[in-house]
């Protein structure tokens, strides 16, 4: 082969090994030639019976079998591979589980350790054995849990220690059948507590056991603690709805954990802060390990909520941060409940009902006043109502459990007690919603001026001969407040003109309405040489908002827009906008806080955004604002003073200390107003690893097994030099040369030669 190479120009000496390799057709193609080849021989050795020389005869055959053979050759396409290989390194990883698991303690007789200083110590003490391992193998360190970190080993010591949340075994051997593709990997150590958290007790997933195939090298598992006189009481799991509420009972149900607690009663409680809501007695008993509970409460107020579920510490436990869980729900309304007064029958509230029924966030109580003590009816008045008009109980006892008022078209007298009206100022003062819709019967008709209901509607009332004029007109949107949440009926401004321009016009207006200093005068009748008049009206009483429509006409942006072939979606949207108003929804608010997630992982950035705007609702620039960020469990407060950009909005990005909840407070004065937002979030200290705490000795035990390889439980004085690595010489090329042997003159020149002598011996042998 020598001789051939300098034939070919390859130095000998720089390439140690040679092949031959072959590039077959098509497998149909090559059969069919194994079979014509020898037929085409056989007759050709039959048709040379004549040649009358035995030598000439075997010179003519072997001509044409070289002209085959060499054709086959050819079409099998050899190429000869001159190649330099040299020995690869073979791979050992050890494998170091960092995940907080490793921090808890372990009894090592007579005293405690925790398992990662028992890890520690076992490669301390067998520094000397890795250290000749690296005199035949490549040892490599890594750091692992859910995923592995290559570390240097001379870093292991100092850098080493339980911190991540998380252990998930099949990602870390995936991560490795990755980064070690061939066969070069001929050895693991793994030590560990086993405690994977996607492994079921005394079992392994298939995906794991797939893994551990795939990666076809022995895993020596060197386990680190026992569950011996392992003593511990736990909150393991917790199930309960992000949302509840009020007034509604909520479940929640847990697991709880205890080993070597023997046998005895242990309370669970479940508090509000400071305020124990409920407890349960668990009957703990020796042999069984976890305990199913469910409890139930009621929530009595409304917001985001933390709750706290209590175990008692008992002394000698490994884990005591595990004994108490805290939880967060938001607890709101079941329903927007809203009272509906109407005082006559009429299109305008048959189809505001039809919003308010079919909207499914209302809870709906609506009377109808069906006749007037005018009404000519020949039947006494006790015989025409079922059931007493029920004003005491409306404006009395259930008025705070309403979360707006409408009277549409409603006199008063003589169904409700004018004293209660005086209850109804006191409720919008206290934070309640009002809104009263015109017609003949509201305002001055109604007889509510000089009563507490003018006084807490955003308008004075004069006295008018012509209270509702009959003239049909289309509204006027103010432009200082085209941005008010109530006349919003697109989010973009120029298509939210175009949609109020495509509404059909109203009929009638309440007269003699005149609007007070501090409101809000949204839509307005206007019309050359008369003075302006309000149609919709909104403002504030107290912590209380209120409204007024002065037209009873609204319904046709429903039945007159749907007639002539439009939609009635913006008549839909105004009511709603003006219930979402009233009732103060958190994005009708004048200043908005909010944080970009409501859980945060430990050492995770929050980030706080808030948004300021004028009494108009437009951005109220370059303002200043005082933001407090309140760690709950301390009385540590941190205070900033943040400004509003040309969007009347800012952000605040910080890095929490610890875990926890914490509340956001964010106060403004703004046009005479002090306003007021605070919002809650937590960050969640991953404690995962201490809901599953025990060591998982069955998996790591199955690991060793399915791969070939040894279990060891760490004692604190471990000898792994009995631990031998299997060494195989693997070749790897580095650089090679390759030559084709028949995509060249010569070969197609030995073809055509043995043909042409073929045929020129059979002429002379007189064949044809």
């Amino acid at each position: 082969m020598n001789g051939l190479a300098k034939l070919l120009g390859v130095d000998s000496e720089e390439y140690n090994h040679w092949q031959l390799h072959w590039s077959p057709e098509d497998p149909v193609v090559l059969t069919v030639l194994g079979i014509v080849i020898p037929l085409g021989l056989w007759f050709f050795w039959t048709s040379l019976n004549r040649v009358g020389s035995r030598s000439r005869k075997f010179l003519l055959f072997a001509l044409r079998l070289s002209a085959f053979t060499l054709l086959l050759l050819v079409l099998l396409k050899p190429e000869l591979e001159f190649r330099k290989s040299q020995s690869l390194k073979n791979s050992i990883a050890v494998l170091l589980d960092n995940s907080k698991s490793l921090s808890i303690k372990t009894k090592i007789f007579p005293d405690e350790s925790s398992r990662i200083d028992l890890i520690k110590k076992a490669l301390e003490a067998n520094a000397t054995y890795f250290k000749n391992l690296e005199k035949d193998f490549n040892v490599d360190y890594y750091f692992f849990s859910d995923d592995i970190e290559k570390v240097a080993v001379g870093a292991v010591k100092n850098v080493y220690r339980p911190y991540r949340p998380y252990t998930d075994l099949t990602q870390v051997f995936d991560a490795l059948v990755e980064r070690y593709p061939g066969q070069s990997l001929q050895g693991i150590f793994l030590f560990s507590d086993g405690a994977d958290l996607t492994q079921e007790s005394g079992e392994i997933s298939r995906n794991l056991v797939e893994r551990l195939k795939e990666l076809g090298s022995p895993v020596h598992t060197l386990q680190a603690g026992s569950n011996a006189g392992f003593k511990d009481l736990a909150v393991e799991a917790v199930a309960a709805s992000d949302f509840g509420f009020v007034q509604q009972p909520l479940r929640v149900s847990l697991t709880v954990f205890a080993s070597s607690m023997g046998n005895r009663n242990i309370p669970l409680v479940l508090k509000e802060g400071n305020h124990f809501l409920v407890s349960k007695i668990i009957e703990v008993r020796e042999d069984t390990k976890r305990f199913e509970v469910e409890l139930e409460f009621t929530p009595q107020n409304a917001g985001k909520r933390i709750y706290t579920l209590s175990l008692p510490k008992f002394a000698g436990e490994f884990i005591h941060t595990n004994n108490e869980k805290e939880f967060e729900i938001n607890v709101v309304r079941d329903r927007i409940r809203v009272l509906h007064l109407n005082g006559r029958p009429s299109w305008d509230s048959r189809y505001l009902r039809e919003v308010l029924a079919h909207n499914p966030k209302v809870d709906l109580l609506s009377f109808f006043i069906l006749r007037s003590l005018g009404d000519d009816v020949e039947a006494p008045i006790s015989e025409l109502s079922l059931i007493p008009f029920p004003s005491n109980l409306l404006f009395d006892d259930y008025l705070s459990s309403f979360d707006l008022i409408i009277f549409q078209n409603f006199k008063y007298d003589p169904f409700i007690d004018k004293k209660y009206l005086g209850n109804i100022r006191k409720y919008i003062k206290n934070g309640g919603a009002f809104l009263m819709i015109g017609g003949e019967l509201s305002f001055q008709g109604g007889g509510y001026s000089r009563t507490p209901i003018e006084e807490i509607l955003p308008v004075s009332f004069r006295d008018n001969p012509r209270p509702l004029v009959d003239k049909s007109f289309y509204p006027v949107l103010k432009k200082e407040f085209s941005r008010h949440p109530i006349l919003r009926l697109e989010k973009d401004l120029e298509l939210n003109q175009d949609a109020w321009r495509s509404l059909p016009p109203l009929q009638g207006i309440n007269m003699g309405l005149l609007p007070d200093k501090n409101a809000h005068v949204l839509l307005q009748y206007a019309k050359e040489k008369e003075s302006v008049i309000p149609i919709l009206i909104a403002g504030n009483f107290g912590s209380g908002r209120t409204a007024l429509l002065a037209t009873d006409s609204v319904w046709n942006w429903n039945f007159r827009n749907v007639g002539s072939g439009g939609s009635g979606r913006y008549f839909q949207r105004f009511w709603n906008n003006v219930i979402d108003w009233l009732i103060a929804e958190p994005e009708t608010r004048r200043l908005q806080l909010e944080s970009d997630k409501e859980r945060y992982r430990e050492g995770e950035q929050v980030l706080i955004k808030f948004k300021l705007l004028q009494k108009n609702y437009q951005p109220a620039v370059d303002m200043t604002v005082q933001l407090t960020l309140t760690p709950i469990k301390t009385e540590s407060a941190m205070e900033t003073e943040l400004k509003t950009d040309e969007q009347g909005e800012g952000i605040f990005p910080f890095l929490p200390d610890g875990e926890g909840f914490y509340t956001a407070r964010i106060q403004t004065d703004l046009e005479g107003d002090s306003l007021t937002e605070e919002i809650m979030f937590s960050v969640l200290k991953d404690t995962a690893e201490f809901e599953k705490p025990l060591v998982n000795e069955t998996l790591l035990k199955k690991i060793s097994e399915i791969t070939g390889g040894r279990h060891h439980l760490l004692n604190g004085s471990d000898d792994l030099s009995a631990y031998r690595i299997a060494n195989p010489d693997v070749q790897v090329k580095s650089h090679s040369r390759s030559f084709s042997l028949w995509d060249n003159w010569w070969a197609y020149s030995l073809v055509m030669g043995f043909l042409v002598m073929d045929w020129y011996l059979r002429r002379k042998s007189g064949l044809s």
